[in-house]
This record gives C-alpha cells, structure tokens and sequence, in this order.
C-alpha cells in the first residue's frame, strides 16, 4: 500500500482555472486572502517576476520556476519588488469575469495582460478550490509558499513541456480543451506537492516524519489500510511496537495530534468521501468507518464538518452541477 500516494489521490479538486497572463515591462497585482481551500500555482514561461507574499520576503522566480502558493495566502507579484499593483479582484470584474469558486466551470483559459511598454514574457496561473484541504493530513501541514525551482524538472522531466503546451494559444483555443485542462490541472498539482514531498524541506513536515519514521508508519499504514477496524491506543501501540505511553509521546511529536485525534480526522475525510462517490446510507458509511452507533457517527461528522452527513452531500453535491455564470469564450 502506497500510504502518501492514498493521501495525494484524496485530494478533491472542486474547481480549477488556468490562466496565461502576458506581461510588459513593469506591471503588478495583488491578491488579497482567500479561504484556506483555495490554491494557486504561478510558472514564468518565458520571464522572471518576483512574488511577494504576505508575512514573507519577497522571491524571485526565474523562466521554469514555479511557486505553490496554498491556505488561500495572500500575495502580490510584479515585474520588480516595488512595482506599482493593481488589485487582481478589482480587474476581474471589471473584465466581467464570472467569480472564481467551487461551481465555476471554464471554457476556456483566462487571458489577461498586465503592464507596459512591450510584452516580454508569459506567466501561467493555475488556481484550484480544494475540498477540505485543512482536513488533509498532507496539506495540513504544508507551508503556504512552496517555491519549486525548475519546474520539478528533475523529478518530472515532462512537466516544463506540459506548462509550455498550456500556455499557448493554439492549446487555449482547440477542441476538447476542458477535459484536457481538468486532467492536466490534477497533474500539476499533485505532481508539485509530491516534489516538495520528495524534497528535503518536505521530509521535516509532521506527517510526512510520521510516514517515514518505521513505529508510527507501521500504524498509519494499517489504519489507512482497515480504517473500520476497532482501533484502540493500545491497539495501536502494539502495532507500533512500544508502550501505550512511548506511543502517544512520539505519535503527537511527529504527527502534531493525538492517535485518537488522528484517527477521527482520517475517519471523516474518508466517510465524506464515500457520501460525495456513491449513493449509500449513512449507517453504511458508519459502519465502514469504524462506528457501530450510527448517531454517534452523525455526531462525530457533525463536530468536523458542521452539518449532519446527509446535508454535507447534497450540499457538496449542488455546488458541483451548479450553472456556470458567463466566463471567457
């Protein structure tokens, strides 16, 4: 069993945008804060910018860089630090832009030009609404910038093409573009968290310590394998091998929650998923999930999303065959 690989593919995409913004030689726009679901990613094509996010020092990214911006971080970029900003919301509307969020559904890729003087480079924005990705127990704990120099390339060689095949126009305006960009919005993105994953700075994120140290991945491994099994804390320190007390003591110090904790967190994201993927009563997915009490279940779904399970999915539901409003043609 692939443990991250089960974590990476439970990552839902609600929506997703790609845009190809062209730049002249000195331009700027700011984002303001957004919902944690919300996640971007920016490439230089073809030029450098600099990015500039809030609570952090400004950084250049160079032709074939990346940055994974996530937990909805508030950033500006620009042709330089001090560049003069415009607010990219403010122009969005002014475009008459339909609102980006999790019923928007795009026809095709945004093109906006940003700056003076002659266009000298292309910039390629990928903007995604997650499902729940606090919840994640990957994405929880990555930072809100993740700069990704390069493209990944070495990990994923076929990527810098793939950013440049997106960027242009013939892409933009062929047939079969949304399929195509749907599976190809997926691609990037969980290709660069599993770059960042695979770095060095990624193996000092909690869950990721949890996954590669032998006790603890040895209990993840099984509770993500048989999630409605009858997990106890002393069923799990046996698992790993240690006392009750030595378990607990290095599960919260590499993980950052309490097995107990943990287990509840895997067993929602997990029950959310089977109400969102297929018609099944809820005393199904309670079973599946661990809970003989099909009322304590709903409590317990309750307390992490906010609504009882069957409101969750016919929410979750409408937000997805929502009709678009008008956007780019």
């Amino acid at each position: 069993m692939d443990l991250f690989g089960e974590v990476l593919l439970s990552l839902k995409i609600e929506a997703h945008s790609i845009g190809v913004f062209t730049l002249g030689e000195t331009w700027g726009f700011t984002m303001p804060p957004l919902p944690p679901t919300y996640a971007f990613v920016l490439t230089g094509i073809d030029c450098s910018f600099w990015l500039m996010p809030d609570g952090h020092p400004p950084l250049r990214i160079d032709p074939g860089d990346s940055v994974l911006l996530l937990h909805g971080q508030a950033y500006g970029v620009g042709s330089s630090p001090d560049a003069p900003r415009i607010d990219l919301t403010g122009h969005w509307i002014a475009m008459g832009l339909q609102p980006f969020g999790a019923s928007s559904r795009w026809t095709a890729p945004i093109a906006l030009h940003f700056g003076t003087g002659n266009v000298q480079g292309r910039m390629l924005s990928s903007a995604y609404v997650l499902t729940d990705s606090r919840r994640s127990p990957l994405l929880a704990d990555l930072p809100a910038v993740v700069p990704l120099p390069g493209s990944a390339g070495t990990l994923f060689p076929w990527l810098p093409p793939l950013l440049n095949f997106l960027a242009t126009r013939q892409t933009a305006t062929s047939a079969g573009y949304v399929a195509t960009a749907s599976h190809l919005a997926e691609l990037i993105l969980s290709s660069f968290i599993r770059a960042y994953a695979l770095s060095p700075d990624g193996q000092t994120v909690g869950w990721l310590r949890g996954v590669a140290d032998a006790r603890i991945g040895k209990v993840l491994q099984a509770i993500h394998q048989d999630v409605g099994a009858n997990w106890t804390v002393e069923a799990m320190a046996r698992r790993a091998g240690l006392s009750r007390h030595a378990f607990v003591r290095l599960f919260v110090r590499l993980i950052g929650s309490t097995p107990g904790d943990y287990l509840i967190a895997w067993r929602m994201q997990r029950a959310a998923e089977m109400l969102l993927s297929r018609k099944v009563s809820v005393g199904h997915v309670a079973e599946q999930v661990g809970y003989q009490s099909e009322r304590a279940f709903r409590a317990a779904f309750t307390r992490r999303y906010g609504m009882p399970p069957l409101r969750y999915a016919k929410t979750k539901a409408a937000d997805l065959v929502a009709t678009p409003g008008p956007g780019p043609r």
